[in-house]
Order: structure tokens, then C-alpha cells, then sequence
């Protein structure tokens, strides 16, 4: 009954939002330095909780048990200071209650003890939603056929909405006394929706007063859609002597199972001069049923943990291998520029939603101690590097996947009551990254005809905090 339960509330607040980031690997909990997190540790570290990150450590767990963890309540916001022109911020906020992983374990008692362990977890990668406009008169458009400052009107929008929900199943045994051995199958489902939206227009000045002004116009819109399943599989290995425990893990590169994705997009100009001629362009297209390719690297974890008198020290650390340059979303080769008019800058290959990755290697240390007799606290610091880089790019077609363009960098503070049939934890998720080179993605301080009313973008400064309260609760069956 207590496991259905527990699947069953799983399955209805993994439904929920919560905003973390899209180019970094580890989150605020669940990664191999999250110390308080039940399980989320490669090394050995004497926990009660259930063992998923390294499968080797279920060797340890000699009692089944079930688990609800997860950040009970968090808020986050992102900060992108004048993200399209001065004093024009782009500003995203988030609150929201979820559990993000139900896992249990059983012990499979004999000759050769052995453990399964099994986990749904949810992670909620992004949740971006940034609107602004600039309403103002100034000079956009040449003297020389709207003389003098012009009303103009620029508006932009973008929204990112990522979500991953993970199957995984474990097995961990003792090879030895002091060596433990375990691998495990994660498959993987990731849905994303990418929006951004840009319009820009100015009135032109005439001495007409018997007709309508012409109004110079540019516009982009663009909607990007995918889901995709993979597979991954990680070998794990614990060696432990006297107070020293090491851990190390290896999983595999994300293995495409099946995807499919859908693109809108429409691109207007009108009225805009460009060497003594007036550009008018319309492009727009609509392809659905696209194959959705999503990957991720081989990465290698190590841990370490060391135990003292009354409590424990702990090292982590984990390298993810480099990416080449892919599309996410490979759009037909189909043409969509309407009229009579030079299609070179719209081509099929500005409709592609791509991504690339440099290599991270990320670390964090942690220790716990005991407060009480079944009281233990926890504290845990630990990196969270960007793998993002606009520079590795062959070229500026199509469009990038992701929002985040920061290091961000964790602290978790809790503590852990054990009783005889179950343990519970709760704790504090604090989440900083900042960076003062982030690439505005139209500027409204400086719109004309030559970069067709979108500005010459610059680097600006954008943060990221998130503060969450997480609860975990651990049965023993």
C-alpha cells in the first residue's frame, strides 16, 4: 500500500514546474556532491537513504526501503540587466512546490546478497518566460527620407521551457569484503518548448497630412517544439577500507531510442531602405513530424569520503566530455520565402535548432556530523559550470538552445532523523551564478535600417538565484 502511495503522489506533482538551468549538468540537489540529498554521493557515506547516482552503493542497503525527495518549495529568478536596451531588463521569476524523485529498493537476501534499486525522478531544467518593450521617440531612420526623431515601437519575448523525466533501474553486489560493484539503465524523456519573438517598427516622418504615414517594419517569430527518448548506462564501482571510501562512476553517452519535433517561423520586413532600395520580405514556414536528436556526453565521476569520530568529510567530482556541433531540430530542405525577392539569408539551415558543448569538470565537498544521538547535519558547497559557448559554432545560422550563460555555484545546509523504520531529512538549496558577458539578443538603444530595426547587441550582465526547502522521507519495508 505504502509504495503505491508513494508512486501514486509522484506521478501527480511531478506535473509541476520548477526553474533551474539548461546548460549545466549539475543541479542544486541531485548530483554527485548534493551531500544531503539521500543517494546522491558516489562514495560510501554511511546514509540510510537510497543509493541511485553510484548503483554500486545499493551493495550496502541490507533492508528494502522507500523514498520521496525533493525541493518542497523554491523560488528562482533570473536577471538579464538591460537584456534589449538600457533600463530594459529582462526578468524571469518562479515559485513552485514538487517532489522530484520516488525510489525504493530490495534486498535480495542469500548466498550472494544482491540489491535492486528503482527510481522515477523528474528534473525541471528550465522555466523561462521574458517580455519588454521600448515605447519612445528618437532618430531611427535616415534624415534624408524621415527627417527628425520617429515614433518608434520594439518589443521582445522569449520563453524556454525544458522538462526531463527519468526511469532508472539499478543492481549493486559485493564482489568482496572491501570492493562493491553495480550498473544501471536510466531512460530518459526530454520535452522542450523554445519561443522568441521580435518586433520592431517606426513611423516615418512625411509632410503628408492627406495620407498614412509608411511604417518601417521587421519582425522574427520563431517556435521551436521537440521530445526525445534515449537511454544511458552507468558502471559504478565502492572500495572501502578501514575509515576511507571511494566510489567512482562511468556512465555512457545518451543513446537516441526516438524524437519528434515541430517548427513555426515567420520573418517580415517592410518598408525599410537599404541603399536607395525599399526591402520587403516575407518568409515563413510551418514543418512538423521532424526528427528530434538530443545528446549527452560520456562524463566520469570520482568520490571520497573519509570517516571521523562523530561525523564525516566528503569529495566529489566529475568530468563530461566535450560535444561537437548537432541539431536538435534538422529542418527540411523547403522553400519559404515569399515573392519575388533574394532568398540567400533564408535558407532551410536558419530554421535549425542546434547545440554544442565544451568540456566541464565539475567538484564539491561536503561533511556531515552528529548533532544528537539521531540527529546528523549536513553541509555541502559545490560548482556548477556552464558547458555553453556560442564560439564553437561554425556559423551564426539557426538558433541556440539554451538560456543559461553563467557558472553557477551551490550550498546546502540540513540535517537527517534516524529512527528505527524511517529517516527524515529536510534542508536549504541556495543557488548563485552570474556573468558579466552575456550577449543581449537585440538591442533597442541603437535600432536603424542597417541592422534591420534589431540594434548591434552587446554583453551585458545576467544572474541567477533560486533558493528551495527540500524534504525527503525514507521508509524501511
Amino acid at each position: 500500500m505504502l509504495k503505491t502511495l508513494i508512486i501514486f503522489l509522484g506521478v501527480i506533482l511531478f506535473l509541476q514546474e520548477v526553474k533551474a538551468q539548461d546548460a549545466n549538468y549539475w543541479s542544486s540537489s541531485y548530483n554527485p556532491a548534493g551531500y544531503l540529498t539521500p543517494g546522491a554521493v558516489i562514495a560510501f557515506n554511511r546514509d540510510s537513504g537510497v543509493m541511485f547516482l553510484n548503483p554500486a552503493l545499493l551493495a550496502y542497503n541490507n533492508k528494502s526501503s522507500a523514498s520521496i525527495s525533493g525541493s518542497i518549495y523554491q523560488y528562482g529568478t533570473i536577471k538579464i540587466k538591460n537584456g534589449v536596451g538600457s533600463g530594459l531588463d529582462l526578468k524571469s521569476t518562479s515559485a513552485s512546490i514538487i517532489p522530484q524523485i520516488i525510489s525504493a529498493t530490495i534486498s535480495l537476501k542469500g548466498k550472494h546478497p544482491f540489491t535492486v534499486g528503482y527510481a522515477l525522478t523528474h528534473n525541471p531544467v528550465m522555466s523561462y518566460q521574458a517580455t519588454q518593450q521600448r515605447d519612445a521617440k528618437f532618430n531611427v531612420l535616415d534624415d534624408s527620407y524621415s527627417p527628425g526623431n520617429e515614433s518608434f515601437l520594439g518589443q521582445f519575448k522569449r520563453l524556454n521551457s525544458i522538462n526531463e523525466t527519468s526511469g532508472i533501474i539499478s543492481g549493486g553486489f559485493k564482489a568482496s569484503d572491501h570492493l562493491a560493484l553495480g550498473i544501471s539503465a536510466e531512460a530518459q524523456l526530454r520535452k522542450q518548448s523554445f519561443n522568441s519573438d521580435f518586433s520592431s517598427r517606426a513611423l516615418y516622418n512625411t509632410n503628408s497630412v492627406t495620407s498614412l504615414p509608411p511604417v518601417a517594419n521587421a519582425e522574427e517569430s520563431y517556435l521551436a517544439s521537440y521530445f526525445h527518448a534515449g537511454i544511458k548506462f552507468k558502471a559504478g564501482l565502492a572500495y572501502d577500507v578501514d575509515r576511507s571510501h571511494l566510489g567512482l562512476t562511468i556512465s555512457s553517452p545518451l543513446l537516441h531510442v526516438t524524437g519528434s519535433a515541430s517548427i513555426l517561423s515567420d520573418n517580415v520586413a517592410s518598408n525599410i531602405r537599404l541603399a536607395g532600395d525599399t526591402l520587403n520580405i516575407l518568409a515563413n514556414s510551418r514543418q512538423e513530424k521532424l526528427k528530434a536528436t538530443y545528446k549527452m556526453p560520456l562524463s566520469i565521476g570520482f568520490g571520497y569520503a573519509y570517516d571521523l569520530k562523530n561525523g564525516q568529510i566528503y569529495f566529489a567530482a566529475e568530468y563530461f566530455n566535450k560535444m561537437n556541433e548537432y541539431n536538435l531540430i534538422t529542418p527540411r530542405d523547403e522553400s519559404f520565402v515569399r515573392g519575388d525577392i533574394p532568398s540567400d539569408g533564408f535558407t532551410s539551415s536558419s530554421l535549425k535548432f542546434k547545440d554544442v558543448r565544451k568540456s566541464v569538470f565539475n567538484f564539491g565537498i561536503g561533511a556531515s556530523y552528529l548533532l544528537q544521538p539521531d540527529v546528523t547535519g549536513f553541509i555541502s558547497l559545490h560548482t556548477d559550470f556552464n558547458y555553453a559557448d556560442n564560439s564553437l559554432y561554425k556559423d551564426g545560422d539557426g538558433y541556440t538552445s539554451n538560456t543559461a550563460y553563467y557558472n553557477i555555484y551551490h550550498c546546502q545546509l540540513g540535517a537527517n532523523l534516524k529512527k528505527r523504520k524511517f529517516n527524515f531529512r529536510t534542508g536549504l538549496l541556495l543557488s548563485y551564478g552570474t556573468t558579466n558577458k552575456y550577449m543581449q539578443y537585440v538591442n533597442f538603444d541603437n535600432p536603424n535600417e542597417g541592422n534591420f530595426l534589431s540594434g548591434v547587441p552587446i554583453n551585458t550582465n545576467a544572474s541567477q538565484f533560486s533558493v528551495g526547502i527540500m524534504l525527503s522521507y525514507i521508509h524501511n519495508l
